[in-house]
């Protein structure tokens, strides 16, 4: 009978890390515009803000320079590597990197949000 119960509770241990150790590494987290503003971090952070207007692209597309807001913060954003299809103004991105002493934040991965397919405002036939 004790076997059986230390058994269990091996096996469920194992199986807790297991998922917890699964979802762990693909579990998203960034931070907003409002928070890297009251609370600067040295190191490197994720970041989730709305594209504006004035995307600059340069070495065939490659390299992007854009402002990215958020409740009324903005923040200049460098990336050089692969943009999404999707990115544009108005698309929601997070943006993975550190602010350099310019001010710039130099992002290292740019990944874009996915709008919703459904919208309140679609036409109707």
């Amino acid at each position: 009978m004790i076997r059986f119960a230390v058994l269990a509770v091996v096996i469920a241990g194992c199986v807790g890390y297991l998922i917890y150790s699964a979802t762990g590494s693909s579990a998203e987290y960034y931070r907003t515009l409002p928070e890297i503003r009251a609370h600067p971090s040295p190191g490197t952070v994720r970041v989730l803000a709305t594209v504006q207007d004035d995307v600059q692209t340069s070495q065939g597309g490659l390299h992007v320079r854009f402002t990215a807001s958020d409740s009324g913060a903005t923040m200049p954003v460098d990336y050089t590597g692969t943009v999404p299809d999707i990115f544009r103004p108005g698309i929601k991105v997070v943006v993975e990197g550190r602010f350099g002493q310019d001010g710039v934040f130099h992002a290292r991965t740019l990944q874009a949000k996915c709008p919703s397919r459904f919208s309140s405002t679609s036409a109707a036939s």
